[in-house]
């Protein structure tokens, strides 16, 4: 609430009155949430490798219609703690990549039918012969090998924000562990942690699974971050922290997130964490 003067004759004399003056703020601003702000702030210190067009809301095709662009990023919205980039659908390049991808996958399903085919009539004369029910394995999502794995993570790239937490823990399900980058050097981050794609055996069902490369970008007031095996193929990555602090989780295509890296204005980042 503001003050401003007015003015009242009082016996002859001018008397000094305080009138209170009610100023509002706009409520995009007045309601801000912190993390909205450092979203923003990193949006637009990427924008340099994001010059790409916008995606329509959805995510499903760009909102200019544009067919050059290998790729496009969906606008962010209240409340978002991820910017997505995703691959442009129109783009003829990106087309035959998906063509050629869902070939294999085909493929592999129907070889997956021609075993589930084998494995039911095996089952079928088993129980003929013995009078018990056999278990007989469907076709499903598995059976598309890790070349559905692999196509949807070189189709995008998720760039997870954290910000200003005690502590941050992150999750890896990986056959490589994460570790220092060798590729990447950020001055003034505290560590880049890296992992390129590759693929495991998943503990439980022994599936093949395909893991996406991925990045952390740790800045601010956190500690050096530490990598951990809890499991086989399962990694986990922590660090402490006290405000300002930032950490930066990249998943998806390889080579965008190199030129991410590359191109970021990390200074005005550093700047946000001091």
């Amino acid at each position: 609430m503001n003050w401003c003067n007015g003015a009242r004759v009082q016996g002859g004399r001018a008397a000094l009155v305080l009138v209170p003056v009610l100023v509002l703020l706009p409520l995009n601003v007045a309601a801000q949430d912190p993390l909205d702000r450092i979203m923003s702030a990193v949006r637009t210190a990427m924008a340099p490798a994001l010059a790409f067009p916008n995606s329509d809301e959805d995510g499903a095709l760009p909102a200019n219609g544009n067919t050059e662009a290998l790729w496009m990023v969906r606008p962010l919205q209240p409340g978002d703690r991820s910017i997505e980039v995703i691959a442009n659908p129109l783009n003829e390049v990106n087309q035959v990549r998906a063509k050629r991808a869902m070939a294999q996958i085909e493929n592999n399903v129907q070889a997956a039918q021609r075993r589930a085919a084998l494995q039911y009539e095996r089952a079928v004369s088993e129980a003929k012969r013995t009078g018990k029910s056999q278990d007989v394995d469907g076709v499903t999502l598995a059976d598309e090998g890790v070349a559905g794995a692999k196509i949807d993570a070189e189709s995008h790239v998720t760039i997870a924000i954290a910000a200003n937490e005690t502590s941050f823990t992150f999750e890896v399900d990986s056959g490589t562990q994460p570790a220092p980058s060798t590729q990447v050097t950020i001055p003034g981050a505290v560590a880049v942690i890296a992992m390129p794609p590759n693929t495991y055996r998943e503990r439980d069902t022994n599936i093949e699974r395909y893991a996406e490369a991925q990045t952390f970008v740790f800045l601010g007031r956190v500690t050096a971050p530490e990598v951990q095996e809890r499991a086989d193929d399962h990694f986990e990555v922590f660090a402490t922290a006290t405000a300002p602090s930032m950490v930066i989780r990249l998943l998806g295509n390889e080579a965008l997130i190199a030129d991410l890296l590359r191109k970021t204005n990390w200074n005005s980042l550093l700047e946000l964490m001091r």
